[in-house]
């Protein structure tokens, strides 16, 4: 008899059919949001659940999913997964670290042109017929990245590989994380500082307790007049609040890829702004990243299956908590 697997994203046929080979696939086939009792039913004779940001895994789910051995999600963060919950049950967390860090920093870099060159909003102009006159001096006029103070909070692999791609624009790179940690080429400033002297704030630290509303609206209020922040990391990083206020008076720019609530709601007021550059949580999105990250899931899912060590696990201290149960 095959195991159970439970698969709440939709995958290429490619990828679906071996696993069906394998398991006993379920899957929710409606197009409406995956509520959580249909969730928690699904799950209730499930031994693995294939996952993505998309769907919140809380504590009551995980206590009723009474065959489940490992939650295997296709994100580097876990935040949408509560650990503590999945440790005590003895359930593997598996997660997707190493593979998305080159297409994230990318990006990041990306958005930061993309707000400071006004490359969103000058393409809008031109598709709306709006350029009726030739080469004008005072056109779109923007901020240079070369001579920018670009604050980097967080010195994870994303992090640090966001400095490197700065060393090559010529910025001054402030930075900070949560434990010291020195890199070459940046300078070291308190958190206060870095929003305060920085032209540009990018985020790239994990969600926490201690770092939810890391950009506050104190924070914000900081940043010098027509800087910029920059989120690809999550969305309750920001004070979205704050961050709408300082953007409708056009005293800040932003550029971001991550939000509070996501899929953005069509009436969000962020839609109606010209100076914040918006994407669909898109930071891992080529080709190359999205493969790999996919076949690292699987990895992790068939090995917990399995009931041996998940390869990429996010809560490793459940083996410890399983060997003692023994």
């Amino acid at each position: 008899m095959k195991p159970k697997c439970l698969i709440t994203l939709e995958l290429p046929d490619d990828i679906r059919a071996p696993l069906e080979q394998r398991y006993e696939v379920l899957t929710w086939p409606g197009p409406e949001r995956l509520s959580e009792q249909v969730l928690g039913e699904l799950l209730s004779a499930t031994e693995g659940l294939l996952c993505a940001l998309s769907k919140p895994i809380s504590a009551s789910l995980l206590n009723s999913a009474k065959a489940l051995k490992v939650v295997s999600t296709i994100s580097v963060g876990v935040d949408h997964i509560d650990l503590a919950a999945a440790t005590r049950k003895g359930i593997a967390v598996g997660h997707t670290p190493g593979v998305l860090v080159d297409s994230t920093a990318d990006l990041a870099l990306a958005l930061m042109l993309g707000v400071t060159r006004r490359v969103a909003e000058a393409d809008r102009w031109i598709r709306g017929a709006n350029w009726t006159q030739g080469w004008q001096s005072d056109l779109l006029l923007g901020t240079d990245l070369s001579q920018a103070k670009v604050g980097v909070v967080g010195l994870g692999p994303i992090g640090q590989a966001v400095v490197k791609r700065l060393a090559g624009f010529g910025a001054r790179v402030l930075v900070w994380n949560r434990t010291y940690r020195p890199v070459e080429g940046a300078e070291w400033v308190e958190l206060d500082a870095l929003f305060a002297e920085s032209d540009i704030v990018t985020l790239h630290t994990a969600l926490t307790e201690d770092t939810q509303h890391i950009a506050s609206r104190a924070r914000l209020a900081m940043m010098p007049d027509r800087a910029v922040l920059i989120n690809t990391g999550r969305g309750p990083l920001v004070d979205e609040s704050a961050l709408l206020d300082e953007l409708s008076s056009a005293r800040l720019r932003a550029g971001l890829d991550v939000f509070q609530v996501e899929p953005l709601p069509i009436d969000h007021p962020f839609l109606s702004l010209d100076n914040v550059v918006l994407l669909p949580h898109v930071g891992s999105a080529t080709a190359a990243t999205r493969h790999a990250m996919v076949a690292r899931a699987l990895g992790n899912l068939h090995a917990g299956i399995a009931g041996e060590r998940v390869p990429f696990c996010a809560n490793p201290e459940v083996y410890r908590v399983s060997a003692s149960a023994r």
